[in-house]
């Protein structure tokens, strides 16, 4: 009993005293403190007469193991160390829950430290995943999954049917290792192969295949890419440009190419040692409107270009007095009344010379048009530009549509095929459960 300015007031306990009571748990010094009839009274406490009991009855058993914990100091400093460890280990977690591909690749290792603690602990395997805080039924999807040493990413064939077969995991390998893909864009080797009945996947599967097998396209160190924009029609919208091109032997070349914004088609090259004016410009213009028929088209042209001197004077000039079906006009780019670039030129001068000639010059000036000569071939008739589906430029311009479901048939049948090779698949080396590879 507490005294208080003479007034008697009752002493009200924690709940938690009773049990460290009970339990042996106070010190000398608490123990003095606890009025002798209150003591009397909770040495013939029982639990079990209290409403509730049943609700903490596994507490109060466990509460003898706290105790013989808390009475050794090395024991309670071994059990604060486990338990940080697991609350590291359980945030750890968490945060690969968020990332489903990390958590399947450290599967083995969260499986093994599960097994560990149910064998030398001597508790089950539901507590176990307890612990670390995943769930039990987690725990078994990943222990039946089987390790398959001949699979690219592991997988049993079996198990996972809808993964290209050993020999499609071969034929990709075979164009990643090919050295005339070394410089090629990844959707040109796709497009390239698919046509020719070489693979039957998605773009995505293979670039994920390609890159497991080690495929890494050089890339040219390129400025920041700069807002463009798409036509709508063949024709519609024309690039034009000046580039520089070395060689060892003549000296530096001017080229210049004029190009189809809807289809990427290069539809003419011209090229000179000498200055590259608007007379330069005007001629290739009128040999490319020439080679295509362009002055009786029925719909407008555009042709765009910076704001270079080159693109002026005998440029304008030719443009004002073109007499044909379709209304011609001269835009420049990154102004007020046309705010995008003309990357699409930019683009072109960089495949040509990272993509086509490797960052190597030609030896002269014969061989410098050789080479323009072979990259025309190569970038309309062999080269699948990602927008045009498998398609190449210059079927574009020939009339045919661009089809996103092109290869959709192949695609489906190779689905069905590559479910039944795999689902009888039976060359791997696998291990399951415990013993997985």
């Amino acid at each position: 009993m507490n005294y208080n300015n003479n007034h008697q007031s009752k002493r009200n306990y924690h709940p938690l005293i009773i049990i460290l009571f009970t339990s042996g748990m106070l010190s000398v010094d608490e123990l003095s403190k606890l009025p002798r009839t209150t003591k009397h009274n909770w040495k013939h406490f029982q639990h079990n007469n209290y409403y509730g009991h049943e609700w903490v009855s596994s507490y109060i058993k466990q509460f003898d193991d706290i105790k013989d914990v808390f009475q050794s100091k090395f024991t309670a400093r071994a059990i604060k160390t486990i338990l940080k460890t697991r609350l590291g280990f359980y945030n750890m977690l968490g945060e690969l829950v968020h990332h489903k591909n990390l958590l399947k690749q450290h599967a083995d290792s969260i499986i093994t430290s599960v097994e560990d603690m149910a064998r030398f602990s001597n508790v089950t395997i539901s507590k176990a995943c307890k612990f670390y805080g995943i769930s039990k039924d987690w725990y078994y999807a990943q222990k039946r999954k089987v390790s398959c040493s001949v699979s690219l990413f592991k997988q049993c064939y079996r198990q996972y049917p809808n993964q290209l077969t050993l020999k499609e995991v071969t034929d990709i390998e075979f164009l990643v290792k090919d050295s005339e893909n070394s410089k090629k864009p990844i959707t040109t080797i796709y497009y390239n192969a698919i046509r020719k009945n070489l693979i039957a996947c998605g773009l995505t599967t293979f670039r994920k295949y390609t890159k497991a097998l080690g495929y890494v396209k050089s890339k040219p160190i390129r400025a920041k890419a700069k807002e463009g924009f798409k036509a709508s029609y063949v024709f519609e919208w024309l690039h034009i440009d000046v580039t520089h091109a070395h060689t060892i032997k003549d000296g530096i070349q001017k080229v210049a190419f004029v190009k189809d914004n809807f289809s990427s088609a290069l539809l003419h090259y011209k090229s000179t040692s000498e200055k590259a004016g608007s007379l330069f410009i005007k001629e290739l213009l009128e040999d490319a409107f020439e080679k295509y028929n362009l002055h009786n088209q029925t719909k407008d042209i555009h042709i765009l270009s910076d704001g270079g001197s080159e693109n002026k004077g005998e440029v304008l000039s030719w443009v004002k007095h073109i007499n044909a079906p379709p209304i011609v006009k001269k835009i420049k780019a990154m102004t007020d009344e046309f705010p995008f670039s003309n990357a699409m030129s930019e683009i072109t001068h960089s495949i040509y010379k990272s993509e086509f000639m490797g960052g190597k010059h030609s030896e002269d000036q014969a061989s410098h048009l050789i080479s323009l000569d072979a990259f025309m071939d190569y970038y309309n008739h062999h080269r699948y530009p990602c927008r045009l589906y498998g398609k190449t430029p210059m079927e574009i311009i020939n009339g045919e549509s661009i089809d996103k479901t092109l290869f959709s048939e192949i695609l489906t049948n190779a689905k069905a095929n590559r479910l039944e090779v795999n689902r009888n698949f039976n060359e791997c080396v696998a291990k399951i459960g415990c013993n997985r590879a």
